[in-house]
């Protein structure tokens, strides 16, 4: 986990990132209409994501090494109907040379 990076957190209206320096930007329960995950290749390393959608164009990427990453992935799988924990961190699996998984879509 990198210590240095922004903290991702669940509350009652939304996923949230928290720079530390009061920029706070995410996503509200409500509008969370897709649920994606994929990997990249940066500098020889995997980093995997899951990012958030909404039908408004706006995401939000969840980094698995980011803190908070966890506790924001139990809170989605309690609030978005069918998505599984399970789901959520085993996206961890990922290559990069995957096609982005659909995790989660609105009906």
């Amino acid at each position: 986990m990198n210590p240095h990076a922004p903290r991702l957190y669940a509350d009652p209206r939304g996923v949230w990132r928290d720079d530390g320096a009061g920029r706070i930007y995410g996503v509200r329960w409500n509008e969370i209409d897709g649920v994606d995950a994929y990997a990249i290749d940066a500098d020889g390393q995997r980093q995997t994501f899951v990012e958030l959608g909404t039908a408004a164009g706006q995401r939000l990427e969840l980094p698995f090494d980011w803190p908070g990453y966890r506790e924001v992935a139990t809170a989605l799988s309690l609030r978005l109907p069918g998505l599984r924990l399970e789901t959520l961190l085993n996206a961890d699996q990922l290559r990069p040379e995957d096609p982005p998984a659909v995790l989660w879509w609105r009906d």
